[in-house]
């Protein structure tokens, strides 16, 4: 909003001024009751800088305090005034629009509250003081819950809403009391030590967007370009990493490809110092794009439930293809492992549990939808597809049904009244344990007879279930409070051929999420392609 708008807001307090037939000496507690029990302050919100979604914390938090103003006295700002209006231009840095929370006003009113008299009038001094409140109240629920309602974008993700375990005009009042208007505003980050992380990361982002030219240009991609290759666009990455004016040397030499590794490494990607299709999107990543990135996941942060910190937690990050077990507030990893997940049509849900058990040398029992849109077609074709796969076909009551005794021709996905089951062994697709925590979308994490598709930089191949390239040691750490199963029990579990299912002790959750960019302690970014699409449609919601 501008200061046009601003100078509308003050008119049209002179006119409520009149309505109201109030005199210059009604005090400001008044007005600001006046405001709140009536419909003007919702009027005024809208004719003036848009709506006022605090309206029911405001309330307690005046009724509270006797609807005594709390950030001027004496017809002057108080110190903490100047405090918040520094916190809302510093929400850049949460990923938020400080204009979401007035800072235009807020500074129209910092910088002319002696010009034009403010102090004099009781009116103005309580709608200042409501502007002032619902900054801070608006600021802190974006920070604390998040400013996108999950359900509102179609992400997948399915994390249990956080409980609001605050009282925010509580925290208010606190703040205002103790002077600690600052302070107070870090406390609704999400508990998360990464979050604070990677704001500093979107700081520094931020410097670089206003300190180079944006590029335009993006390189495009036609072959793999291998060290001691001659390429077009050599001298155009060498601008980009190394520095300097584009052109020159197209030689892909020693230096450059070091500083490619650099950014292999960054980008999750198999550091082997060729440029291909991955390297080059990874070199195409603008300052500007790093921002909305970076403000997605800080939104994601902030939708996260705190209980899972309280204890041990699992933690898959879907699009770093990686599992790992952590205690701490995740800053001491137990235990780490690639992992594959799902292909982007069948992609792996963003949700928590917790986990319950384990079965060693596991059956499968086909998913219907894989049955018949999969499995059904390869049966027609081949003969013997099931015998080679260990697989039974069996009714639901259990009795298994010799595949011979069906007519294949007439067998359809639309009556195939039949379950499929795949035996327990090496060649079990899933592998030799499953880790369950039991949910609607009956997804868990297994071992593979396919291991070498963890060596790819991409690793969505699965139906949604997430597959570990580590499972036996998984096993073990996760039982390690178990005395009866030492590590050559497990190893003979996982080989018998016969399922065997083991309950723990004590339920471990396990968050499976989706983080597109982190950084941790030691200042160092991680950043991984957005594989299901998911990034843009929170950016636009975020800075809509």
């Amino acid at each position: 909003m501008n200061k046009v708008i601003f100078a509308f807001a003050i008119s049209f307090l002179f006119i409520l001024n009149s309505v109201y037939a109030q005199s210059k000496e009604t005090d400001v507690s008044g007005e600001i009751r006046n405001l709140l029990e009536s419909s003007s302050l919702g009027e005024l919100s809208h004719g003036a800088i848009g709506n006022f979604s605090q309206y029911d914390l405001l309330i307690k938090f005046y009724s509270n305090r006797g609807f005594q103003a709390a950030w001027t006295s004496g017809g002057r700002l108080s110190s903490q005034a100047v405090a918040l209006r520094d916190q809302v231009e510093a929400s850049l840095y949460d990923g938020l629009l400080p204009s979401d929370y007035y800072l235009e006003q807020i500074d129209d009113i910092i910088q002319h509250f002696e010009i034009e008299q403010m102090g004099e009038n009781s009116l103005q001094l309580a709608y200042i003081d409501l502007i002032f409140s619902e900054s801070y109240l608006k600021m802190a629920t974006d920070l604390y819950k998040g400013k996108i309602p999950q359900e509102a974008i179609k992400t997948g993700w399915q994390i249990q809403a956080k409980k609001v375990k605050v009282k925010f005009e509580e925290v208010l009042e606190s703040a205002i009391q103790g002077d600690t208007i600052g302070q107070s505003i870090k406390t609704f980050w999400p508990d998360y030590k990464v979050y604070a992380n990677i704001r500093e990361s979107l700081r520094d982002y931020y410097e670089m967007a206003s300190s180079s030219e944006e590029r335009v240009a993006k390189l495009t991609y036609k072959k793999l370009i291998k060290l001691g290759d001659s390429n077009r666009l050599i001298p155009e990455i060498r601008s980009r990493l190394v520095g300097g004016e584009s052109g020159g040397d197209d030689l892909y030499d020693s230096a450059l490809m070091k500083e490619v590794l650099k950014v292999q490494k960054r980008f999750g990607l198999n550091a082997d110092g060729i440029i291909g299709p991955e390297t080059v999107r990874a070199l195409n990543e603008t300052p500007a794009d790093m921002i909305r990135r970076i403000a997605v996941n800080l939104e994601r942060l902030r939708w996260l439930p705190d209980t899972v910190i309280e204890d041990r937690f699992i933690m898959v990050n879907i699009a770093n293809y990686q599992l790992d077990y952590v205690q701490s507030n995740g800053l001491d990893t137990l235990f780490s492992s690639k992992v594959i997940v799902g292909k982007q049509y069948r992609s792996t849900p963003v949700f928590n549990g917790e986990m319950s058990y384990i079965v060693f040398s596991p059956t499968w029992t086909v998913p219907a939808s894989i049955v018949r849109g999969e499995m059904i077609p390869k049966i027609k074709k081949d003969a013997g597809y099931l015998s080679s796969n260990h697989m039974q076909i069996l009714t639901y009551s259990g009795k298994e049904v010799d595949p011979a005794s069906l007519d294949w021709s007439e067998v359809s996905s639309k009556n195939f009244p039949y379950m499929v089951r795949q035996l327990p062994g090496p060649h079990n697709s899933l592998g030799l344990v499953k880790f369950i925590f039991p949910n609607k979308f009956n997804v868990y994490i297994h071992d593979t007879p396919v291991k070498s598709l963890f060596d790819k930089d991409i690793r969505a191949f699965s139906h949604g279930c997430i597959r570990l390239q580590k499972p036996e040691a998984f096993a073990e750490i996760v039982l390690q409070d178990n005395s009866l199963w030492d590590k050559e029990k497990i190893f003979e579990a996982m080989h018998s051929g016969k399922e065997t299912t083991v309950m723990l002790k004590k339920k471990i959750p396990v968050v499976i999420l989706y983080l597109t960019f982190w950084r941790d302690a030691s200042g160092k970014d991680y950043i991984r392609k957005d594989i299901y699409d998911r990034d843009e449609a929170i950016a636009e919601a975020l800075f809509h």
